[in-house]
């Protein structure tokens, strides 16, 4: 029958094993101060001391104990030990995170630098993506169709966006000289945006003329884009913007799909 190992045989391989492993975190350097050397006066090959900074306590196979008498069970050993992988599983746990999440951002990063990432249709303009009619449908059949290619009619939160979909309308000869619905509505006492429910603030929009209950942008003979109440009822072409959550399942798809060609 194989003689089971000394209890110091174990905390001494125990120790061994902890002192090649790299920094692990907090209770690294704690763990690390623990010296074990063979006491000079001991009568038996299985006493050791461990000095833990000013504290001394020796350990033999039968008990362990500080100078002043305190022992020291086997299970706060245990426990110790335990803690200390514990301690080191988390640590790897939060490196390899980093690495992910580094990883993921390159790759995020490589692919808009070299990739439209809006979808068929769509085109980017600034941060965002749009898609510009070219048929015209009342205000409540535009907003359906919208929503049937993931966006909603678009809605300006601020004035650099707002700007640069209206110079895009001003500069294409395909979309130019036509109004188009955005998804403002007026239920009675303010306009709004219908896919935020957030209120539309003039200084984007500046002043609203008319009193249609949904909004569109009226083109002027000077090249130039207003707001305008319209009936709903009436027919022009529409503006979708991808919504944000279908923009990042694209970003997502299309991540993965890089990744496995």
């Amino acid at each position: 029958m194989t003689k089971p190992k000394s209890l110091a045989q174990t905390v001494e391989k125990e120790c061994m094993n902890s002192s090649k492993a790299q920094s692990i975190g907090p209770w690294s350097a704690f763990l690390e101060d623990w010296i074990i050397y063979e006491e000079n006066n001991s009568s038996t090959k299985d006493s050791r001391i461990l000095k833990l900074d000013n504290t001394t306590i020796r350990i033999t196979a039968n008990k362990i104990s500080y100078h002043n008498k305190r022992e020291i069970s086997d299970n706060d050993l245990y426990l110790l030990g335990a803690i200390e992988k514990l301690v080191y599983r988390i640590d790897l746990m939060e490196r390899r995170l980093k690495k992910t999440e580094e990883l993921l951002y390159s790759i995020v990063s490589d692919y808009n630098t070299s990739k439209d990432p809006c979808p068929e249709k769509y085109v980017r303009i600034g941060q965002f993506c749009y898609y510009f009619s070219i048929h015209e449908y009342n205000w409540k059949s535009s907003a359906n169709l919208c929503r049937g290619m993931g966006g909603n009619l678009v809605e300006f939160e601020t004035i650099e966006e707002n700007q640069d979909v209206i110079a895009v309308l001003q500069n294409d000869t395909k979309l130019k000289n036509k109004d188009y619905w955005t998804g403002g509505l007026n239920p009675g006492l303010l306009w709004i945006w219908t896919a935020s429910a957030r209120p539309i603030y003039y200084d984007i929009m500046q002043n609203i003329i008319d009193n249609g209950r949904c909004l569109k942008l009226e083109y002027k003979t000077s090249n130039i884009y207003i707001y305008k109440g319209e009936d709903c009822g009436s027919k022009h072409r529409y503006i979708c913007e991808l919504s944000k959550y279908n923009e990042s399942a694209n970003k997502i798809d299309l991540i993965i799909q890089k990744i496995l060609i």
